[in-house]
């Protein structure tokens, strides 16, 4: 048998969240910075000044979206998967709103007006600006309608990333074209280091990643259905020692032949960290890919980009005990928490509140008693549609029922939440109503990626 020590964890406390903050900033203000000790007075009037002003802070705005879904672990850690991608949707909706701003500035300076858009005639900068706007635009409202069209996920995934490298190429080749930004030393350096950051952050997402999956790959050995419509997938290290993980964390999985397959999706590991070479995966089905595993035959091989997260136990060793508070898919991360917790013969108590709709949709029970054997563990579970047989908590996780069920001291504990945006919400709010610190609240949201 296989003991690894766990990987170490990012710190991803309100620390690390205000220094991302203010390197967001800084990427912001520091190329308007430079443009006006690199420019002054006398080469801009006020008109081309706002006009550029506001086309370096879209240029950096876009920079950004590309890279918050470029998997920095650091960055994942700090704010969970879920909220880097509304970041980025937000920053992507603010460079909308700033190319406009751009355009319309453009627009009442240049004397040319309208013409720049005669693209068989204008300049080539005015011919990059153009593209990058339509594939911007056309961009962001296919993501805004993405919900009432319901495409298929890894065809509107395709069409996304395709259309960003449109936007940032020509966005790039636009400054380029325009010579006048590059030819000050400070703003050439600062848009040179952009393009590489972009171009090592592109390589390392897309070549060197996947070569990393392709050497610590795994064969799938099970294949399990679950109540509750989901199924369980264990995989075992082929010919290594398993990628080390902390309990609570995620990562994406890829089948077939090669690591560079395009399809993959983010799955929270319900096994224990104690043993990385063996891990176990449970899935509920909710998309065209998920319905799909149940298909899956042993042997498949399977490849790994992970461990993600800052959704962890590891660095909480203070606490006199966790309070782990689930709503259905969200109960798999407190699994392998649970799980590593029992492996490491944890003598603290610990508390399991876990919901969903109904008796059978309630994931994972057989194996929440098994830990529960192991553990000084306490499970509560609540249903909002019981059956006429159901005699335990009912209705929703609410402050009411926290209080029936929060030890003497619930400030020493912590506590994490996982599960639909809503619940979490709610739960956080009425554990701060009761004095819970704020740092001691750890949550993960899911949803569709």
């Amino acid at each position: 048998m296989i003991h690894r020590r766990a990987v170490t964890t990012h710190v991803h406390g309100t620390a690390a969240r205000i220094g991302w903050f203010l390197l967001y900033l800084e990427a912001l203000l520091v190329p308007l910075a430079l443009t006006w000790l690199s420019l002054g007075p006398q080469e801009l009037n006020l008109g081309e000044a706002v006009a550029m002003s506001l086309g370096l802070v879209a240029f950096s705005a876009l920079v950004v979206a590309v890279i918050l879904p470029a998997r920095v672990s650091p960055l994942i850690a700090a704010f969970g998967i879920e909220t880097i991608l509304r970041i980025h949707r937000s920053i992507a909706k603010a460079a909308v709103v700033l190319v406009w701003l751009h355009l319309v500035a453009v627009l009442m300076e240049d004397p040319r007006g309208f013409a720049i858009f005669d693209l068989a005639h204008t300049t080539w900068a005015a011919r990059a600006a153009t593209c990058s706007t339509v594939a911007l635009f056309l961009m962001v409202g296919l993501a805004i309608t993405r919900s009432r069209r319901q495409p298929r996920y890894e065809g509107w995934r395709l069409v996304h990333n395709a259309l960003a490298w449109i936007v940032l190429l020509t966005a790039w080749l636009h400054v380029w074209w325009l010579r006048h930004l590059i030819s000050k030393p400070l703003l050439a350096a600062w848009f040179f280091g952009t393009g590489l950051l972009v171009a090592a952050l592109t390589v390392r997402r897309w070549l060197w990643l996947p070569l990393r999956a392709r050497r610590r790959s795994y064969l799938l050995e099970e294949v399990r259905r679950e109540p509750g419509d989901g199924v369980t997938l264990t995989i075992r290290a082929d010919r290594h020692h398993g990628v080390p993980f902390n309990a609570g964390q995620f990562a994406w999985l890829k089948f077939g032949s090669t690591a560079f397959v395009f399809e993959e999706h983010p799955f929270s590991i319900t096994s224990t960290a104690v043993r990385p070479h063996l891990k176990q995966f449970t899935i509920k089905a909710l998309g065209d890919f998920t319905e799909l595993l149940s298909a899956l035959r042993p042997g498949r091989r399977v490849f790994l980009d992970g461990p993600y997260g800052g959704f962890t136990i590891e660095g909480h060793n203070g606490a006199s005990g966790f309070i782990m508070i689930a709503a259905g898919v969200g109960i798999t991360p407190m699994l392998s928490m649970l799980r590593t917790l029992a492996d490491r013969r944890d003598c603290r108590r610990h508390w399991l509140i876990v919901a969903a709709r109904t008796v059978e949709e309630l994931m994972l029970r057989p194996e929440i008693e098994e830990v529960r054997n192991r553990l000084n563990l306490k499970v509560v579970e609540v249903i909002s549609k019981p059956g006429p047989d159901w005699i335990g908590e009912t209705g929703r996780i609410s402050g009411d029922l926290l209080a029936r069920y929060l030890p003497r001291n619930p400030g020493r504990l912590n506590y994490f939440l996982c599960g639909p945006a809503p619940m979490v919400h709610a739960v956080s709010h009425d554990l701060a109503a009761r004095g819970i610190p704020l740092r001691r609240i750890h949550t993960e949201r899911f949803g569709a990626v």
